[in-house]
């Protein structure tokens, strides 16, 4: 019997950033819009002008890059599709260190999406977390074999994050976490 999966919406991810890192993240990707695929430029620019308020502007869109990330900052917290575009964006940004953390994770015998796959058309994050991975303990096992990253501790822990589609909402055993990865593969097929 397949057990129910559950899943927080993507905008929850907010409960685990740090406010002054989720104002770099939301700014890496605005300033960087031209080196994202065209379809996503399109999609982010669409949901900037429908739901960042910016005064003085129609389109906000259109506005200077920080009134448009400091108008953006709140519709990250509250608009899962938005969050879900901008860390589509900012995994193509940083397409190195997600290769890195995906071979990590597949490693750690985590079973996740390949990274080609578009994880913003997902529900959101999955609940279940391995009690054993602790961020510390991934941050430190991913320096240990990766010494000339410079990506810092928030990119590593986001990226895990977006990567396996979890969020360390809900601590399970090794064998639970191991069942909630067959079910969710189950879902794929």
């Amino acid at each position: 019997m397949t057990e129910k999966i559950s899943y927080l919406p993507f905008h929850a991810i907010n409960e685990f950033m740090l406010t002054d890192y989720r104002k770099e993240v939301i700014k890496n990707v605005l300033a960087n819009l031209s080196r994202l695929t065209e379809s996503l430029q399109r999609e982010i620019n669409s949901l900037v002008r429908k739901y960042a308020s910016i005064q003085g502007f129609r389109n906000s869109s259109q506005a200077p890059l920080m009134l448009k990330v400091n108008g953006s900052v709140q519709v990250f917290e509250k608009n899962p599709q938005f969050v879900a575009a901008i860390l589509n964006g900012w995994q193509q940004l940083n397409k190195e260190l997600a290769i890195d953390i995906a071979q990590f994770l597949i490693g750690r015998s985590w079973k996740i999406l390949p990274i080609e796959a578009d994880r913003s058309k997902l529900p959101g994050f999955m609940t279940k977390w391995p009690e054993a991975e602790s961020f510390e303990l991934l941050i430190s096992e991913f320096n240990a074999g990766h010494k000339s990253h410079t990506a810092s501790d928030n990119d590593i822990t986001l990226m895990i994050v977006w990567l396996s589609n979890r969020l360390p909402y809900e601590m399970v055993s090794e064998s639970l976490f191991s069942q909630d990865q067959k079910n969710a593969d189950e879902l794929a097929e």
